[in-house]
């Protein structure tokens, strides 16, 4: 698939100043969309035995340096699994710099461990930490709405910056919810936790951009999220080995938060090229989460695509 950028993508990133307005990335350049179309079409046709429905997958791309993305059924949520930690980390750098959390060694524990290590156990920390509620027996009606506005800050804080489609409350779980966290995943289960494609790329484009929030917290956050590539590194870990980290050219860089359970398995990620090129992608897939040669394989054909790798 021939590369839709090949000489521009050389550009270099420009961050904007830093009294700028924050501005969320569009993923809409007609150019970029129609070749995830294509790649889309690569991914069904690759796993045709497999029964992959064109709706069962989403791709977001977003190329910093040119401040163009676009994406494959990128507006349409998905239930995110562990990427949504990243929400959590961003909100909670956020926090963090307006002095508005404290940071202590247990906490800072659980975030490492949500993020390099993707615990659960851990997740349920932070999350309770950053909207100040915790779990617990079942609450009355009046309880449980004021418990669930403190639990929606993650999502008012990303909404004032006019991301869209985006439901991240809830903690993840090695079983399931119960007393006052099942009570506020709704009856029917209508408030999961609910991502898109697009939105994991901008937000991950605004933080490994400087946008977002403070240098140091910057540097916390893609520290968490720097992984070693399988091409270059017997220590490539999960998040690595099942993902993007496994398809990269020696001498690539990455940083990435990957997402799975028994019906999803996502993947969200920075890649940097050995020159110095940037890309973010996110490639979900949902009912197949058993394959776990799908994404890897939609992650490289999404960075081909891009002229990220040949």
């Amino acid at each position: 698939m021939p590369s839709v950028l090949p000489a521009i993508l050389c550009a270099s990133v420009m961050n904007a100043p830093a009294n700028e307005k924050i501005q969320v990335p569009t993923l809409n350049n007609e150019l970029i969309n129609s070749k995830l179309m294509d790649v889309a079409k690569a991914v069904t046709l690759q796993f045709r035995s497999e029964n992959l429905k064109p709706d069962e997958i989403g791709i977001s791309v977003y190329v910093p340096s040119l401040n163009l993305g676009g994406s494959y059924r990128g507006d349409v949520a998905m239930y995110p699994a562990s990427v949504v930690k990243l929400f959590y980390i961003a909100y909670g750098a956020h926090l963090l710099d307006a002095k508005q959390l404290t940071m202590t060694p247990e906490l800072e524990r659980g975030f490492k461990d949500m993020i390099v290590e993707s615990s659960n156990d851990a997740t349920a920390l932070v999350l309770d930490a950053v909207t100040a509620t915790t779990g617990g027996p079942e609450l009355s009606e009046g309880e449980l709405k004021a418990w669930m506005e403190k639990r929606r800050s993650v999502n008012r804080w990303l909404e004032g910056f006019g991301f869209k489609g985006i439901n991240a409350n809830q903690k993840t779980w090695n079983e399931g919810p119960y007393g006052r966290e099942r009570q506020g995943y709704g009856p029917n289960f209508e408030f999961r936790n609910s991502l898109t494609p697009d939105s994991c790329v901008q937000l991950l484009s605004l933080i490994s951009e400087g946008k977002l929030v403070s240098k140091d917290r910057t540097d916390w956050i893609l520290g968490y999220m720097k992984r070693e590539i399988v091409a270059d590194s017997k220590n490539a870990d999960s998040q690595s080995k099942g993902f993007t980290g496994s398809i990269l050219p020696s001498g690539y860089k990455l940083w990435s938060k990957a997402g799975w359970t028994s019906t999803v398995y996502h993947d969200l990620a920075l890649v940097q090229t050995q020159d110095g090129r940037k890309a973010i992608i996110a490639v979900f897939c949902k009912g197949h989460a058993s394959n776990e040669t799908i994404v890897p394989f939609m992650a490289k054909e999404t960075l081909k695509a891009i002229g990220i790798i040949r």
